[in-house]
């Protein structure tokens, strides 16, 4: 189970490859492709659209197909994507590789997290996503670096796409040891719960479950609280508080530091402090975060966003492995998926309409659309499981 759980982990930082690149690139895509700044919000839902089909077309997939196999295929569509947008002459070559984009991502995420949720404890869950923060670190700090040495944004995605074919190929040198392991498909017979949901209940009866609706909630608004904040807050950097695109992508990329050392440090403490307590602190350090950003000058911002991306370490997680301990086996895997969707949607639409909001309005209201989202996020969690343990 070890070895596999390593796999897994690999599989995890080459989701997280992509996932940082876009918004800390865009200021220099742009002005080069001579398209509005706003833009970045409809290839961000383009991308974010294509992972909520291809969850929900994962179990369709897994009745055909081993995990590996759709895996390793994920990873090899986004490496292609990152290849192919390097070489993009317009805005609209970019809109059908950011569907392919968003198709590569998707289909292993629901299943792995279910997996790892029903099999391993909330450490082995918050490591997981600690590894998918160490793939968004390498994007900032790449682009900053060939920026501040003069190179274009299309080298900083040639390079990110030859990192993902590399994890490609760790993936399909690894098919003997998920043999080995007798885990080539998370399958839908015996004591594996079915992850396409065919056990006794439906999709409805389970969102009637005390709690489901606000989980769905909580999920949808956090994640419109992080992708805002991927997306947009080099551009916040640069547009209104003045700072150069190579200052910029550095200052972002602690943002992803934050969150990556956010979820070592909940993994390392998962099994000493309740779950409860850990959402309680990532959502208190997310606020002071975006206090210190609506304060601090351009030059200290970097504080401010290592501040939201540790205080957002430990809440995607820690939800996701609450999901079995809520809604029980037999329902975690439909209400998972469920919950992925509703995260994606939110990934999906509100930081491209922030992206509108920016253009009409002002990109300074960026901390406090991301305020906004991360107090309805407490709020939800804080209903659900009030609707579910009570006021315990």
């Amino acid at each position: 189970m070890l070895s596999l759980l390593i796999i897994i982990y690999i599989a995890f930082i080459s989701l997280g490859l992509p996932d940082s690149m876009l918004g800390t690139a865009w200021p220099m895509i742009y002005p080069d492709l001579a398209i509005p700044i706003s833009y970045s919000g409809i290839l961000a839902m383009i991308i974010c659209g294509g992972t909520v089909i291809s969850s929900l077309m994962f179990a369709r997939l897994s009745r055909r197909f081993s995990t590996i196999q759709i895996t390793a295929v994920s990873v090899a569509m986004t490496a292609a994507a990152l290849i192919l947008f390097s070489a993009a002459p317009s805005f609209f070559f970019l809109i059908p590789i950011s569907l392919l984009l968003g198709l590569g991502a998707g289909s292993v995420d629901a299943a792995l997290n279910n997996y790892v949720a029903l099999h391993y404890k909330a450490r082995a869950m918050n490591f997981l996503h600690a590894f998918w923060g160490l793939g968004t670190l390498i994007g900032p700090f790449v682009m900053s670096y060939l920026f501040a040495n003069g190179f274009s944004w299309r080298n900083g995605y040639r390079i990110l796409g030859g990192m993902q074919a590399a994890v490609c190929l760790i993936l399909i040198l690894s098919v003997p040891l998920w043999r080995k392991a007798g885990k080539s498909t998370i399958t839908t017979t015996g004591d594996e719960p079915s992850l396409s949901g065919n056990g006794s209940s439906s999709a409805l009866s389970a969102l009637r479950k005390p709690g489901a609706i606000m989980a769905l909630l909580a999920f949808f608004a956090y994640c419109s609280a992080e992708q805002t904040t991927m997306l947009w807050s080099a551009s916040f950097l640069v547009e209104a508080r003045g700072l150069t695109e190579s200052a910029a992508a550095a200052t972002a990329g602690l943002f992803f530091i934050g969150i990556t050392s956010g979820r070592i440090i909940s993994g390392l403490v998962s099994g000493s402090i309740a779950a409860k307590t850990m959402l309680r602190s990532g959502q208190a350090v997310i606020i002071t975060g975006v206090i210190l950003m609506l304060a601090l000058p351009g030059n200290l911002a970097g504080i401010a966003l290592f501040l939201i991306g540790m205080g957002c370490g430990p809440i995607y997680p820690t939800m996701l492995h609450q999901t079995p301990e809520y809604f029980g086996a037999e329902d975690s895997a439909r209400i998972m998926g469920l919950q992925m969707a509703t995260a994606y949607v939110g990934s999906s639409f509100m930081p491209a309409l922030f992206g509108i909001i920016g253009r009409s309005i002002s990109l300074s209201l960026f901390p406090l659309y991301v305020l906004m989202f991360v107090i309805i996020n407490t709020a939800a969690v804080e209903v659900k499981r009030i609707r579910r343990f009570g006021r315990k």
